[in-house]
């Protein structure tokens, strides 16, 4: 179903053993995003990842880091979500760890719920 609004996708690259409140960041960022009433979002597991800092993150025994790339993709307008990702700098901020937050304008074809949610 089209709206007449822009859509948007935030994607967020972080560590999976990023930490804030006592829980995983990935997690507090999509709690956030359900409280926000935002469309939706997603969590990834990457199996391999560098960065900012060029360090290698992969899931090899003799490697240098354990600490996997998590991807986290939220979809909803632009406009909340630009919003959103204030919430979110303020969030890795906290952590003290690095990461990339990237915004990209999005064409929607069909989000709808499915029949097990329509009760």
């Amino acid at each position: 179903m089209k709206t007449p609004e822009k859509k948007g996708i935030l994607k967020i690259y972080l560590g999976e053993s990023d930490k804030i409140h006592g829980r995983s960041l990935f997690e507090e960022i999509v709690f956030e995003a359900r409280k926000a009433g935002l469309a939706g979002a997603t969590v990834f597991k990457g199996f391999m990842s560098f960065g900012a800092s060029h360090s290698i993150h992969t899931m090899k025994i003799f490697a240098l880091s354990s600490d996997m790339p998590v991807a986290i993709e939220v979809v909803d307008s632009t406009e909340n979500l630009a919003k959103f990702a204030i919430r979110v700098n303020e969030l890795m901020e906290q952590t003290k760890k690095g990461g990339l937050v990237t915004l990209q304008e999005l064409e929607v074809l069909r989000y709808e719920k499915g029949e097990k949610y329509k009760k």
